[in-house]
């Protein structure tokens, strides 16, 4: 049909293969039906056509059926291929995974004990490092010339002066020096790691109340000397301190203290047992931890208070393991004793996830199926290969058929070969052909004898079609929503059928009755489109063809966004057309006076957008006007009818 017709839409990747196709005319004329349209059995043809379409527009669901039987094999037929390669592999690797498997695995439990018997002794030597580097630094203020002097001359700066080098060479988190009274002269926080930078302590903590301090004042040693080690807790949280005195020549002097934060020495410590570390009082209390005790974990998640059971027999020296919940993974805990120059200061533990053991064999298990799994990737890779080549034609035949069984018949598979495949595809595809000729054709032919009542209405609803469509194709839209816009557009005005001659054709200007009965073939359109299955755009377009954006328009007076993109490229295709043909009442307007007439109704009446593209396609619209007969209607024979009288 020349430019009537679209070409069929193919399947993406398909679609210049199917370029050029022939698209036989359609085999239902218009002329057949004039003589129908004037008879008094017109209604009853109506029906007939009506029903018709109907038919046409539900065969796809009437397909539905043996398509789904039909499709059944070719849906599964990959599998039918792939399964036996996909079970030889999946039994070879899983076989082979198991055995490897058992025989690595076996050591994985040991190996993770040893790992937590390991993390232990890092706990129990990074306590006795921290110690010696304390004992180092203790001994370093205390042998310093001047210092002792400074401590019994109570010299703040002199002896802040003294201590402040020898804590930043050694890194010391804190440092303090006491009087013989136990009073404080100086007290150093490590302020700034990067730089080793000190900034003076003041908080409301007495040293000089601290057990270890107390027993160096008093002068007291034991078997390995007169330091001693403790967690005494402060104002800034539990510190690991070591003491040691600072003698002149008249004894004792005072006390030097050198102190790690004990959440710094779990973290430093975790670093180097690659485990979490916990250290507690002897009442089996967390002290720190390097556990993340997050908000949304529950009371019992976050517990990690040691039980009766486990707290004595760690005091005792029994080294043991305890699995626990906490914060929602399971963890294998090693508790022990803190011992700093053979004195017990704390307790610890080291935490490892459990799943540590899962997560090694399950890497094992990975390694051995990637392994076997190695050795069956060509095989698998070779019968996908196939199966892919095999069955792509089928799968496109498969979802093309689906969609036309959904109603549209614009698709095409586009399937090309010269096996069995593709015989099947060309016939499905020139079956569609035909059954889309026939639909099209079939709407055409009803509508242009309802035009062909009026001799000024030839070729009408053909033309608003085809125009709709342009202007939807200049607009973006895709091939669907075109065929939605063709097909309204050749119904729009079927409603007109039910007006009576004598106010259809009646010469010269309506009065406003015979107007408002003009008004209502929209909602006659949609009676007799009712038993139809259409898209609800094309009853859209058939609905408000006559909407307008101001509310102005009829039947429902819908305004702005309440109007949709087929109703309002309809507006602006039913009214350029009107506008350029001839009528009883008017002249025709030229194509540019027509074109000015809607640009001033823009914004208002019209979407400019659509106006936008009307002017882009005006050319090519014209000279298709001009080539094209079938654009042009056609004129009833002069038969020997009954004259209207109005």
């Amino acid at each position: 049909m020349g430019g009537l017709l679209r070409p069929p839409v193919m399947i993406p990747d398909e679609r210049a293969a199917r370029q050029g196709c022939g698209v036989p005319k359609p085999g239902i004329g218009a002329s057949d039906l004039a003589e129908v349209i004037h008879s008094n059995e017109s209604n009853e043809w109506v029906k007939s056509a009506i029903l018709y379409l109907g038919m046409s527009a539900r065969i796809s669901a009437s397909r539905q059926a043996p398509w789904r039987l039909l499709s059944w094999p070719f849906r599964h037929i990959r599998w039918k291929i792939v399964l036996p390669y996909a079970f030889l592999t999946v039994l070879l690797a899983v076989v082979g995974s198991y055995l490897a498997t058992e025989l690595v695995t076996g050591s994985l439990e040991e190996r993770f004990k040893n790992q937590m018997a390991e993390a232990g002794r890092s706990v129990s030597d990074k306590v006795v490092h921290k110690e010696r580097e304390h004992l180092e630094t203790v001994r370093g203020v205390a042998f310093t010339e001047g210092v002792a002097g400074a401590v019994q001359a109570g010299d703040r700066v002199a002896l802040e002066a003294l201590v402040q080098p020898i804590a930043a060479n050694a890194g010391v988190e804190r440092l303090e020096v006491l009087d013989a009274r136990g009073n404080r002269l100086t007290a150093l926080r490590l302020a700034a790691t990067d730089s080793v930078t000190y900034e003076p302590v003041s908080d409301s903590d007495v040293p000089a109340e601290w057990p270890l301090v107390q027993r160096i004042l008093q002068g007291e040693s034991d078997g390995r000397g007169d330091k001693y080690a403790q967690i005494i807790e402060t104002s800034d949280g539990f510190v690991l301190w070591t003491a040691g005195p600072v003698f002149a020549d008249s004894g004792a002097a005072g006390v030097v203290l050198v102190g790690t934060a004990l959440e710094s020495f779990v973290r430093q410590t975790k670093a180097e047992a690659l485990a979490h570390v916990t250290v507690y009082d002897f009442a089996g209390s967390p002290l720190a931890s390097t556990f993340a005790i997050n908000d949304a974990a529950s009371a019992e998640e976050a517990n990690l208070d040691m039980s009766a059971a486990v707290l004595d027999d760690s005091i005792e020296g029994t080294v043991v393991r305890e699995q626990r919940s906490l914060f929602s993974r399971n963890y294998d805990l090693l508790y022990g004793r803190l011992e700093l120059r053979g004195q017990v200061v704390g307790l610890y533990s080291v935490g490892l996830p459990t799943d540590f053991i899962f997560n090694a064999g399950s890497d094992t298990r990975t390694r051995v199926m990637l392994l076997f799994g190695a050795g069956m990737a060509a095989v698998m890779g070779i019968g996908l290969y196939l199966t892919h080549q095999l069955t792509k034609p089928i799968l496109r035949l498969v979802r093309t058929a689906r969609i036309v069984a959904s109603g549209d018949l614009t698709v095409r598979s586009g399937v090309i070969s010269g096996d069995e495949i593709g015989i099947l595809a060309t016939s499905f595809d020139e079956m569609t052909d035909k059954l889309q000729l026939q639909h099209l054709s079939t709407i055409r032919a009803l509508t242009s004898a309802i035009d062909a009542r009026d001799p000024y209405t030839m070729g009408h609803s053909v033309r608003v079609g085809q125009l709709a469509m342009m202007l939807g194709r200049q607009l973006g839209m895709e091939e669907k929503r075109l065929a939605q816009l063709e097909i309204g557009g050749y119904l729009h005005d079927i409603g007109k059928i039910g007006i009576r001659d004598a106010v259809l054709l009646k010469p010269g200007r309506l009065t406003p009755e015979e107007r408002k009965i003009i008004e209502d073939h929209p909602a006659i359109g949609l009676a007799i489109l009712e038993p139809v299955d259409l898209p609800k755009e094309v009853v859209q377009f058939v609905e408000d063809h006559h909407e307008r954006l101001d509310g102005s328009g009829y039947p429902r007076g819908i305004r702005n966004e309440q109007v949709s993109i087929h109703a309002r490229i309809a507006a602006v295709a039913d009214m350029y057309d009107a506008t350029t043909t001839e009528r009883t009442y008017r002249n025709p307007m030229s194509p540019g006076d027509a074109f000015d007439l809607l640009r001033s109704e823009s914004g208002r009446l019209l979407d400019p957008r659509v106006v936008d593209a009307l002017a882009a396609i005006l050319d090519e619209w014209e000279e298709r006007r001009r080539r094209e007969p079938a654009l042009r209607g056609f004129r009833l024979p002069d038969l020997e009818l009954p004259k209207v009288s109005v």
